[in-house]
C-alpha cells in the first residue's frame, strides 16, 4: 500500500493563497460585470460625417460627444486639442453629483500621477485661459458638456462637466462645447458622492479620441 505524503506547512499556506486570489479576482470580475450592467456599445455607424465627436473612454463605455465647434469655436478646440494630445487620459471624475453632473479636465492636481486631494479641481494646464463664449439661446439639458470656470468669466481652461440632468441654472453662465450622443447611462456608473461631490478614489478616463 502506497503511503501520501502529508502536505508540508509551506504548500498548505501556498493553496490558500492561492484559493484566496481567486476568489478575489472572481469578485472583482462580479462586481465590476454588476456595475457596467444595461451599458451598451455605441453604433459608430450612427456617426454623422458633417459632424466632429470627442470620445471619453471610461471604466463601463464610451462616452461620444457631439462638438460645438460653430458654437463655441475656441472653447471647443482647447478642448479637441486635449483629447487628441491624450491630455486628459488618467485625469480623475473629482466632482460627482449623482444624478446631476460630473467634472474633470483638471491636468495639473487631478491626473493619476500627482493626484492631490487638497487641490483638485483648483487647477487647469499649462495653456492660457480662454474667454467666455456664451449662448443666450443655448439651454444646458441632460448630456450637456461646458467649460469649468473658476468663479468669474473668462477663465476656462482644461476642466469641464457633463450634465446628467437638466440644470437650467447653467444658461448663459457657462460655455457649451457639446452634448452627449452615446451612452448618458456609463456617466450614472462613473463612482459619485452624495454630500460635497467631491469623490474619494474616484474613477478616471482610460483613453480619448476624436471621430471626423
Amino acid at each position: 500500500m502506497k503511503i501520501i505524503p502529508k502536505p508540508q506547512k509551506s504548500e498548505i499556506i501556498l493553496l490558500a493563497f492561492f484559493i484566496t486570489f481567486l476568489i478575489i479576482v472572481s469578485l472583482f470580475f462580479i462586481n465590476l460585470n454588476n456595475k457596467c450592467r444595461g451599458i451598451n456599445s455605441f453604433a459608430f455607424d450612427q456617426i454623422k460625417k458633417d459632424k466632429l465627436y470627442a470620445v471619453l473612454a471610461v471604466e463601463c463605455g464610451e462616452i461620444v460627444i457631439e462638438i460645438f465647434d460653430d458654437l463655441s469655436p475656441v472653447n471647443s478646440e482647447r478642448f479637441l486639442k486635449f483629447i487628441r494630445s491624450k491630455a486628459y487620459v488618467d485625469s480623475y471624475f473629482y466632482k460627482v453629483k449623482n444624478n446631476k453632473f460630473v467634472e474633470a479636465g483638471d491636468l495639473i492636481y487631478g491626473k493619476k500621477n500627482n493626484l492631490d486631494y487638497l487641490k483638485i479641481g483648483t487647477g487647469g494646464s499649462k495653456e492660457k485661459n480662454l474667454k467666455s463664449e456664451l449662448n443666450k439661446d443655448y439651454n444646458f439639458t441632460a448630456g450637456s458638456v461646458g467649460m469649468v470656470r473658476r468663479g468669474k468669466f473668462d477663465t476656462e481652461n482644461s476642466q469641464f462637466f457633463i450634465l446628467i440632468d437638466d440644470m437650467p441654472s447653467f444658461n448663459f453662465q457657462y460655455t457649451p462645447i457639446g452634448v452627449v450622443v452615446s451612452d448618458i447611462n456609463v456617466l450614472k456608473k462613473i463612482k459619485h458622492q452624495d454630500s460635497s461631490g467631491y469623490v474619494l478614489r474616484p474613477d478616471w478616463i482610460t483613453d480619448t479620441w476624436v471621430i471626423n
